[in-house]
Protein backbone atom coordinates (compact mmCIF):
# COMPACT_ATOMS: atom_id res chain seq x y z
CA UNK A 1 0.00 0.00 0.00
CA UNK A 2 1.19 3.28 -0.56
CA UNK A 3 2.35 5.75 1.83
CA UNK A 4 0.06 8.69 0.33
CA UNK A 5 -3.07 6.17 0.84
CA UNK A 6 -1.77 4.64 4.05
CA UNK A 7 -1.96 8.45 5.07
CA UNK A 8 -5.05 9.05 3.95
CA UNK A 9 -7.42 6.24 5.36
CA UNK A 10 -5.24 7.23 8.82
CA UNK A 11 -6.33 10.74 7.99
CA UNK A 12 -10.13 9.67 7.99
CA UNK A 13 -10.04 7.34 10.29
CA UNK A 14 -9.22 9.92 13.00
CA UNK A 15 -11.92 12.45 11.41
CA UNK A 16 -14.54 9.98 11.88
CA UNK A 17 -13.11 8.92 15.30
CA UNK A 18 -13.10 12.26 16.35
CA UNK A 19 -16.56 12.98 15.04
CA UNK A 20 -17.97 10.45 17.03
CA UNK A 21 -16.05 11.66 20.15
CA UNK A 22 -13.99 8.78 20.91
CA UNK A 23 -10.69 8.63 22.10
CA UNK A 24 -7.68 6.18 20.42
CA UNK A 25 -8.08 4.24 23.58
CA UNK A 26 -11.73 3.85 23.65
CA UNK A 27 -11.76 2.72 19.98
CA UNK A 28 -8.69 0.50 20.32
CA UNK A 29 -10.91 -1.20 22.93
CA UNK A 30 -13.99 -1.54 21.08
CA UNK A 31 -12.29 -3.10 18.23
CA UNK A 32 -9.83 -5.41 20.58
CA UNK A 33 -6.78 -4.16 19.25
CA UNK A 34 -3.94 -2.44 21.40
CA UNK A 35 -4.05 1.65 21.25
CA UNK A 36 -0.59 1.77 19.93
CA UNK A 37 -2.43 0.08 16.95
CA UNK A 38 -4.64 2.98 16.53
CA UNK A 39 -2.02 5.39 16.73
CA UNK A 40 -0.20 4.18 14.17
CA UNK A 41 -3.05 3.60 11.49
CA UNK A 42 -3.82 7.28 12.55
CA UNK A 43 -0.24 8.16 11.76
CA UNK A 44 0.07 6.69 8.37
CA UNK A 45 2.70 4.69 9.78
CA UNK A 46 0.84 1.09 9.26
CA UNK A 47 -1.71 0.31 7.06
CA UNK A 48 -4.75 -1.66 8.98
CA UNK A 49 -5.77 -4.96 7.35
CA UNK A 50 -9.28 -5.18 5.77
CA UNK A 51 -10.69 -7.11 9.23
CA UNK A 52 -9.04 -4.42 11.27
CA UNK A 53 -10.52 -1.80 9.08
CA UNK A 54 -13.97 -3.14 8.59
CA UNK A 55 -14.29 -3.34 12.64
CA UNK A 56 -13.03 0.06 13.04
CA UNK A 57 -15.85 0.92 9.91
CA UNK A 58 -18.36 -0.75 12.06
CA UNK A 59 -17.65 1.13 15.22
CA UNK A 60 -17.36 4.52 13.34
CA UNK A 61 -20.93 3.75 11.64
CA UNK A 62 -19.31 3.94 8.48
CA UNK A 63 -19.14 1.98 4.77
CA UNK A 64 -15.42 0.93 4.26
CA UNK A 65 -15.71 2.99 1.22
CA UNK A 66 -15.10 6.28 2.86
CA UNK A 67 -10.94 5.29 3.99
CA UNK A 68 -10.53 4.89 -0.09
CA UNK A 69 -11.90 7.62 -1.88
CA UNK A 70 -9.15 8.88 -3.69
CA UNK A 71 -10.40 12.27 -5.04
CA UNK A 72 -9.04 14.16 -2.39
CA UNK A 73 -5.42 13.11 -2.60
CA UNK A 74 -4.17 16.45 -3.47
CA UNK A 75 -5.90 18.27 -0.71
CA UNK A 76 -4.50 19.31 2.26
CA UNK A 77 -4.56 17.18 5.46
CA UNK A 78 -6.87 20.20 7.51
CA UNK A 79 -9.08 20.20 4.44
CA UNK A 80 -9.26 16.25 4.08
CA UNK A 81 -9.85 16.31 7.81
CA UNK A 82 -12.94 18.99 7.24
CA UNK A 83 -14.41 17.25 4.93
CA UNK A 84 -14.11 13.91 6.72
CA UNK A 85 -16.48 15.49 9.42
CA UNK A 86 -18.45 17.17 7.70
CA UNK A 87 -19.52 13.90 5.35
CA UNK A 88 -19.60 11.91 8.59
CA UNK A 89 -22.06 14.82 10.08
CA UNK A 90 -24.38 14.22 7.41
CA UNK A 91 -24.55 11.09 7.87
CA UNK A 92 -26.30 11.37 10.83
CA UNK A 93 -28.79 13.71 9.80
CA UNK A 94 -32.57 12.98 8.93
CA UNK A 95 -34.06 14.53 5.34
CA UNK A 96 -34.98 17.82 6.69
CA UNK A 97 -31.56 18.38 8.40
CA UNK A 98 -30.06 17.39 5.11
CA UNK A 99 -32.69 20.13 3.36
CA UNK A 100 -31.68 22.85 5.80
CA UNK A 101 -27.85 21.97 5.42
CA UNK A 102 -28.04 22.51 1.48
CA UNK A 103 -30.21 25.69 1.59
CA UNK A 104 -27.11 26.90 3.95
CA UNK A 105 -24.64 25.54 1.24
CA UNK A 106 -26.38 27.66 -1.27
CA UNK A 107 -26.63 30.83 0.37
CA UNK A 108 -22.82 30.28 1.63
CA UNK A 109 -22.40 30.03 -2.74
CA UNK A 110 -24.24 32.40 -3.62
CA UNK A 111 -21.68 34.76 -0.83
CA UNK A 112 -18.57 33.29 -2.83
CA UNK A 113 -20.16 34.55 -6.18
Amino acid sequence: MSDQLKRNIGLRVKAARTQKGLTQPQLAEAIDKAFETISNIERGKTAPNFSTLSDIANVLGLPMREFFELEDVDVSDARQRLLMQVNSMISDMDDRQLNLLLKLGQVLQEDVD
